[in-house]
Order: C-alpha cells, then sequence, then structure tokens
C-alpha cells in the first residue's frame, strides 16, 4: 500500500497543519499526520519505516510541505515502487552546501528498498542532515536518487550547490511546495496564502509574497545577528570577570616558604 506521513510537535501553528491536511484532501489524498512532541525526526522515521509492510511505500512529508498536484504524488510512489528514492533536493549549508541529497520534507521510498539497503537509519549526526546518510548509501548501492529542483523562492536563505537558492517559501518543479521553518510563525502567512490558491485553483503571488516575506527575512535575521553580538559579549565579558577573579584570587594567596620543618 502507498502512505503519506507527517511528524509535527505542538510549536506547529494549528493553521499551517490544517492547510497542509486541506491541500492533500483537495487531490483525494490522505495524510497521516502524527504529533510526537519532542521526538526527533530521524528516531521517528526509523519507527515509522519499522511498522510497514513488506509491499509498503512511504511518502514521508515535512508539516509545512505539500503538492501542488495530484499527479507529483503519483508520479513519487511508481518511483519508489520501482526501486528508486524520489524527492525534493536539500544541502546541508553548515556542512557542505554542494552535498545534495533528497530530504524527508517530500521523500518517498519503498520499504523494499529501505531493507535493501540493511535499513539505514534516518538519524542526522556531525556530517550529515536527516536522511542525508540514507542517501549516500543508496548511491553507493547502485539506487536510483531522484531529486526535484526548486524553481522559485519567497525569500532565498541558502544555497543548493551550483543549482539554485531555496528558503522560506520553496516551490520544487513537479509540484512541490515548502515554507521551511515553519516554527517561525512570522512566515506562516506564506503557506497559508499557496494552500488557499492551491485548493482554489488559481494562481499564486509570488511576488506579492516576496515584497512582505523579504523584510521580515532581512529584519529576522538582522535581530538574530544582534542576539548573537549580545551573546558573544556577555561571553567575553563573564570570561574577563573570570580572569580577574582568578587572578585575585592568586595574588592574595599566601606565600609558602620553601624552609621544612627541621
Amino acid at each position: 500500500m502507498d502512505w503519506i506521513v507527517s511528524l509535527y510537535w505542538n510549536n506547529i501553528d494549528p493553521r499551517i497543519v490544517d492547510a497542509q491536511r486541506r491541500v492533500f484532501a483537495h487531490f483525494g489524498l490522505a495524510v497521516d499526520q502524527r504529533e510526537r512532541t519532542g521526538l526527533a525526526h530521524g528516531d521517528f522515521l526509523d519507527a515509522y519505516m519499522a511498522e510497514l509492510g513488506e509491499d509498503d511505500v512511504a511518502l514521508m512529508v515535512d508539516i509545512d510541505c505539500f503538492p501542488l498536484n495530484r499527479a507529483i504524488v503519483e508520479r513519487a510512489f511508481a518511483a519508489a515502487r520501482e526501486g528508486r528514492i524520489f524527492g525534493c533536493a536539500q544541502s546541508t549549508n553548515h556542512v557542505d552546501p554542494d552535498r545534495l541529497f533528497v530530504a524527508p520534507m517530500f521523500m518517498a521510498i519503498s520499504r523494499r528498498t529501505w531493507d535493501r539497503l540493511g535499513r539505514p537509519s534516518f538519524r542526522p549526526d556531525a556530517l550529515n542532515d536527516v536522511a542525508q546518510a540514507l542517501c549516500d548509501k543508496a548511491v553507493v548501492a547502485g539506487v536510483e536518487v531522484e531529486m526535484l529542483y526548486p524553481w522559485a523562492c519567497v525569500a532565498p536563505k541558502w544555497r543548493l550547490g551550483d543549482v539554485a537558492l531555496y528558503g522560506i517559501g520553496t516551490f520544487y518543479r513537479g509540484g512541490v511546495f515548502h515554507l521551511f521553518e515553519s516554527r517561525r510563525k512570522i512566515y506562516a502567512f506564506v503557506l497559508l496564502e499557496v494552500a488557499e490558491a492551491t485548493i482554489a485553483g488559481r494562481r499564486v503571488d509570488l511576488l506579492s509574497l516576496v515584497d512582505r516575506a523579504l523584510p521580515l527575512l532581512v529584519r529576522d535575521q538582522r535581530a538574530s545577528r544582534f542576539k548573537r553580538w549580545c551573546k558573544n559579549l556577555w561571553l567575553r565579558r563573564a570570561w574577563r570577570r573570570f580572569r580577574g577573579r582568578a587572578k585575585g584570587m592568586e595574588l592574595a594567596e599566601p606565600e609558602r616558604s620553601d624552609v621544612g620543618p627541621r
């Protein structure tokens, strides 16, 4: 069977959860939205894949991601049934933006393929994001990894190798939308408007979204830099105070006699 699953925590705007459900329902599809606050994404996906039957196929989507047409979901399931890993491309910019992989924001994979690869974990580590190591193992094992690339983005933040930029409100070729960083509720309006346009069957007003989202991103990044500066300033001051106290204790220590008892 074909299954669609999405993990979310209780810090997500309930309107986003509802919007994703309604978009899938609009295309005649059901998404299993599981609220598992505190459970790491990789651990959730490991457990979910273990639940599947031998002939099952899973389409894993982030809670702030949905298709823009039914055909892309059918294409994803078909690719997975044929033994491929199919989905949206991502990179881990803090590690290596040139290492592209299919991320489980929108990833289709069969239980048979997962078993064939030795059931690799979806967990991230110091060198890999969620599912990145799995995709690397697939390539080594000769399993085809089919990627969808961005064609537009409302507010770019990261580099996807030399292919494109992506960020807040990214549209992928074939028909997938991903908000990214949905915990930042200031950007929720982007997803909500794309969802409403998709359900209504009208064109997304991309320029309007850009005009409203880009200034928010600029202010958000400035605020983040200011917070980091304040934190670093506090750490420097704390370190100076610590060194000053340590030096004072050292000066106050009584001199020791080098003449022992006779």
